[in-house]
């Protein structure tokens, strides 16, 4: 049987603006069914827009009015003492970590409650297609329409929830850079970002290795910029800090049958502080970046694809999707 399915990867806010893109451009090529959308850290934004089915354009506009700012708090534990914070266990627990580090990465500078509170209120019901993953100390937490599972770096499967975790938590969990947004508890594990993963620089080979199968056409989302090796080496120090087994775990060398890349050396991946020109500019290399890789592979998907010029600035994104998606 035919399956579809659409990953878009880490990247902080430039993955968020670039996905946005991507997937208007996707769209407006004629590309709105999926068997599953995910996303990891700023990816998961776009991804659960797009799985929402909301419109498109009315999601491009929310994101270019927000004050990205405005989304991530100071702590109100800063401060405080980390280490005792979290000393004291509570029922159903995990041991915490023994490195008072890993405790103090715990907390973050700022915390992400009110980007959990904007997610909600445009997405209403967890998308029947939609996944996401967090990490923990010792497993991948991928979170479901259908519940919420852990893979543990030792090979070990749990079913922690037979029933789908909050948008807020989920998002806010898999978007939880360490030392600076504050980790997400969920059933006694604290949860970072996705990115943390050993899959994070390739969440293409979970995907298939634990929820796609080897079937299907895989077309996967991501961003580069000038930053972008600095961004790897500060995820492998915190993989290192932090999820001390990953190590064990073997990912393999799945790619993507269709890559998708946003060369953005503009935008960094954390700049909170984004204007609307930026946004922009991220969000035209996204669409331009999708419409060139379609345009490459359109053979590969069965039902065609629309023949689209690249847009020549964001104007053209707007004029093209109001008159595709009309």
């Amino acid at each position: 049987m035919y399956s579809r399915h659409l990953i878009i990867e880490q990247g902080g806010t430039r993955a968020l603006v670039t996905g946005m893109g991507a997937t208007l451009a996707l769209k407006v090529a004629g590309l709105k069914s999926w068997s599953t959308i995910g996303g990891i850290s700023g990816g998961s934004i776009p991804a659960i827009l797009m799985a929402s089915k909301l419109n498109p354009l009315s999601s491009l506009e929310r994101i270019l009015a927000c004050d990205f700012s405005q989304l991530f708090q100071p702590s109100a534990k800063v401060g405080t003492d980390p280490a005792a914070a979290h000393a004291a266990r509570r029922e159903g627990e995990r041991v915490p970590a023994h490195k008072w580090v890993a405790r103090m990465l715990r907390k973050g500078m700022m915390h992400t409650d009110k980007l959990g509170e904007l997610i909600e209120k445009e997405v209403k019901v967890w998308p029947e297609s939609f996944w996401t993953m967090a990490s923990s100390e010792t497993s991948h937490v991928v979170f479901t329409a259908s519940g919420v599972f852990e893979y543990g770096f030792d090979g070990s499967f749990t079913v922690l929830s037979e029933e789908p975790a909050s948008i807020s938590l989920a998002i806010r969990a898999t978007c939880a850079v360490p030392g600076l947004l504050e980790a997400v508890e969920y059933r006694g594990r604290y949860l970072f970002d996705g990115a943390l993963s050993p899959y994070g620089d390739n969440p293409v080979a979970f995907a298939r290795k634990h929820l796609l199968g080897e079937e299907g056409l895989v077309v996967s989302c991501f961003s580069t910029g000038k930053d972008s090796r600095k961004n790897d080496m500060l995820m492998n120090l915190g993989r290192w800090l932090l999820c001390h087994s990953a190590g064990k775990v073997t990912t393999g060398d799945r790619k993507a049958d269709i890559n998708i890349n946003s060369h953005v050396p503009q935008l960094t991946a954390l700049r909170f502080k984004m204007t609307e020109a930026q946004k922009q500019l991220g969000m035209l290399a996204g669409f331009n970046a999708a419409i060139m890789a379609l345009a490459k592979h359109s053979h590969m998907f069965q039902e065609g694809v629309s023949d689209l010029p690249c847009a020549t600035d964001f104007a053209m994104v707007l004029q093209l999707a109001r008159q595709y998606l009309s």
